[in-house]
């Protein structure tokens, strides 16, 4: 089968659908991708077929801010949200999608896989579905799916205890709906309408771009999510982190840290909130830089090691890149933001980890780090020397954390993605084209 997968030009959400094509090709299928310029290179050196996003949207977002300056004029919180809904995402659909349909009659897909915050595959959706592929949505973050216990998405609390708590958090999601849900939604609508799609998205933004699809591919385990209200069908398939395939080697001075038992930090801002090293890297140098009993490796995510506002200590290793699938077994604590790619990856390897971070779908992530005891969330993006020493400690000293994140990996491992999305899209093509050849028989 022919497979086209559609992302936002964002690394975060590029990666695991280059995974999933990565998958398919091994699978033996024919696969291309739809997205930003700059992953051109990476599609085409894996054998996967490109398509560039029309010139007025191929943003370069590693640099959001540059790309959409007026965001830094929002500190985190859902007015930010808002205008990244708004204006990064929503307003690419007009030409993300007339983009699409030239693709569809060079590459007739058979299936689109489109991640989460793709939303010029909206108007196809919204149309009839015998006129359109076969539709998967791949989950770039958290299930996008209304919460059993009513707590809206974005600010990542825990799943509700008592009726008073469910109480509170009706509350809360009517303020953000009132804020961000419902502005979004008829901010999107407006673009629709204008593009001749005259019917209304089903729900949120990206409730709509989950439930609109055929299927819903989860990379990470039941374990891992909060209960959620599950959509007609059973459209909702957790298939285990997708792990993207690395580049480069072990520092030697990892496997001299663990013959001398050593404990391992591993420290990460991802390659989008790394603007900024003094957020995390330099603190946890500064909180650890005097402990011999500890390595702790810094990845700047792309940026020149010489951006970190500090001094490197005797203890520390710091590199652009890091190999994270030959680096996580070694890790005793991972220390990030928590991007949904890096915290599943580290749990597919059974790291615990410290949690820093409030933009984006971080709160959420966190949260449900905590709650399964894999980890501790800081609930800051700023957190200060003291408390990083004190919460790295508690991680490596407290067995529970290291069990629990083992536990998940094991969940995660027999999943086996990679024989269950290629099953799960093949049967899904196959129940496409059985009910066209009914109708027309």
């Amino acid at each position: 089968m022919k497979v086209l997968l559609a992302s936002a030009p964002v690394t975060g959400h590029v990666n695991p659908l280059l995974v999933v094509a990565r998958m398919l090709k091994d699978a033996g299928h024919e696969t291309a991708l739809y997205t930003g310029s700059i992953f051109g290179k990476k599609a085409r050196a894996a054998g996967i077929g490109f398509y560039s996003l029309p010139a007025d949207v191929d943003f370069d977002l590693t640099d959001v801010d540059a790309a959409f300056p007026e965001l830094q004029l929002h500190p985190p919180g859902l007015q930010r949200v808002l205008y990244a809904f708004k204006h990064v995402f929503a307003d690419a659909i007009p030409s993300q999608f007339r983009g699409l349909e030239a693709v569809l009659r060079e590459f007739p897909a058979d299936l689109i896989v489109h991640e989460t915050a793709f939303f010029g595959v909206l108007p196809l959706l919204l149309g009839a579905r015998a006129s359109r592929p076969a539709s998967a949505c791949l989950s770039i973050s958290t299930t996008p799916l209304s919460r059993e216990d009513g707590a809206p998405w974005g600010p990542g609390l825990p799943p509700a205890a008592n009726a008073a708590q469910r109480e509170q958090y009706l509350a809360t999601a009517a303020h953000v709906d009132s804020v961000l849900t419902t502005p979004s939604r008829e901010h999107t609508d407006r673009i629709l309408d204008d593009l001749g799609v005259h019917k209304k998205l089903p729900a949120s933004l990206l409730e709509s771009s989950a439930l609109l699809s055929d299927l819903i591919l989860q990379p990470c385990g039941p374990g891992f999510e909060f209960p959620y209200r599950e959509p007609s069908g059973k459209k909702v398939h957790f298939i285990g982190p997708l792990l993207p395939d690395g580049v480069g080697d072990i520092p030697p001075q990892v496997e001299e840290a663990r013959k001398a038992g050593r404990r391992i930090v591993l420290v990460s801002q991802g390659t989008i909130a790394n603007y900024d090293l003094g957020l995390l890297a330099a603190p946890v140098i500064q909180a650890l830089g005097n402990d011999d009993d500890k390595l702790i490796l810094v990845t700047t995510g792309g940026l020149p090691v010489d951006r970190i506002p500090c001094p490197l200590s005797s203890n520390t290793v710091a590199m652009t890149h890091l190999n994270f699938q030959k680096i996580f077994p070694y890790v005793d604590v991972l220390v990030a933001l928590g991007g949904y790619g890096t915290v599943t990856q580290a749990l597919s390897c059974g790291v615990p980890m410290v949690l820093a971070g409030v933009t984006e779908d971080k709160p959420e992530i966190a949260a449900r780090v905590a709650w399964t005891g894999s980890g501790i969330r800081l609930d800051t993006a700023t957190p200060s020397v003291a408390d990083l020493r004190e919460s790295i400690a508690r991680v490596l000293s407290d067995p529970a954390y290291r069990a629990n994140a083992k536990r998940l990996a094991l969940e995660f491992t027999a999943l086996d993605g990679a024989r269950e999305v290629p099953r799960l899209l093949e049967a899904l093509v196959a129940d496409r084209l059985s009910a066209a050849d009914s109708v027309t028989s």
